[in-house]
């Protein structure tokens, strides 16, 4: 099962434009910055919004054909979207909005409820079930409208920052608990979100728009290698490590990755990811005497322009990039093979 995705719409007098596909169990990374057009890709898919001109198909099922003026209604595309804003039913508890979408297709009561306490449990939501939408945080909130898009089981899913409002430390398990039911689900998903850190997370495809087109389609590792505009080069460009932490003294941890052990603020236990910004990591031939705390060695692979500035790629394990100055390079001698330290402070690792 395929979702094939190619259209031109407008929002307003914004013109948008895209084209991809996604397969049963697989997600796809839409990422931009405020107002690129990625919230009106997920509304045309839903049915929400008619395009201009495009074909929209489930496999042989067709959502949107221009040319054969075929146009389905939301409710008759197998398609679920948790939106931005959580559109809840405020004088409905949780499970009663949980439940809702199986209620509204026809299944009985006591099917419907099942299922959506299967779908709160998943979003980490499983306390919140008798709590009326109105009362609940915008993390409650936005764990009770993934449950709710869960619940129907869709072939297709699609999710608008469905992470942003839910606090940091219960992110990852509601993270891996989605990445699990989609896989299970057999779900064609769709994330949109500005955070490149939770796309990279999310999705090994990203798509990348911006002013309402395909600025770049690619892996992490493909944008990172060859950015073709500057706002790929910075969103592509940042340190994403995945390890498993424990605490150590002091009101710190280390993070094992890759071979190499990183320590980072605060007490932590578990499977983490950590974002470094390559404008806080320091080159050196020589390890440097500072208070910086975790230091990387290997080769330099890659020196590339970045504006006024060089982001240079080091061959370390596990491998990072770091952002210096045309004069730093220079003083530094920078060459291709030449061995370096990177360094970075612990205060200037993001846990995720």
């Amino acid at each position: 099962m395929t979702l094939q995705v190619d259209f031109e719409a407008h929002a307003g007098t914004f013109p948008v434009s895209c084209r991809f596909e996604v397969s049963a169990g697989r997600s796809i990374a839409l990422v931009g910055s405020s107002g690129a057009g990625k919230t009106t890709v997920l509304r045309t898919i839903a049915g929400l919004l008619r395009p201009d001109r495009g074909r929209i198909t489930l496999d042989a099922r067709i959502w949107f054909d221009d040319e054969r003026q075929i146009f389905a209604p939301p409710q008759r595309r197998d398609c679920a979207m948790v939106f931005a804003e959580y559109a809840l039913f405020g004088h409905m508890s949780a499970l009663e909005n949980a439940a809702f979408g199986l209620r509204a297709t026809g299944h009985s009561n006591s099917a419907a409820l099942t299922s959506a306490r299967q779908a709160l449990e998943v979003a980490g939501a499983a306390a919140l079930g008798a709590h009326k939408a109105s009362s609940l945080s915008s993390g409650e909130a936005q764990r009770v409208a993934i449950a709710r898009a869960l619940a129907v089981a869709p072939q297709v899913l699609l999710l608008d920052e469905p992470l942003s409002a839910i606090d940091v430390e219960r992110r990852p398990p509601v993270r891996d608990a989605l990445q699990r039911t989609i896989a299970q689900g057999g779900m064609a998903t769709v994330l949109v979100t500005h955070d490149p850190v939770e796309a990279m997370l999310f999705s090994d495809m990203l798509i990348v728009m911006e002013a309402g087109a395909v600025a770049q389609r690619g892996t992490p590792e493909e944008l990172r290698s060859q950015p073709l505009t500057s706002y790929v080069a910075a969103f592509a460009g940042v340190n994403l490590f995945r390890g498993s932490a424990r605490p150590l003294d002091g009101g710190l941890s280390a993070v094992d990755v890759d071979g190499a052990t990183l320590v980072i603020p605060g007490t932590v236990s578990g499977r983490v990811a950590l974002v470094v910004d390559p404008d806080s990591v320091v080159l050196s031939h020589a390890r440097p005497d500072s208070s910086a705390r975790n230091s990387l060695y290997g080769p330099v692979t890659g020196i590339v322009p970045d504006g006024p500035a060089l982001r240079v790629s080091v061959a370390s394990s596990p491998p990072i990039v770091a952002r210096i100055t045309r004069r730093s390079a220079d003083e530094l001698g920078l060459a291709g093979g030449a061995l370096v330290h990177a360094t970075f402070k612990a205060s200037e690792v993001r846990v995720h």
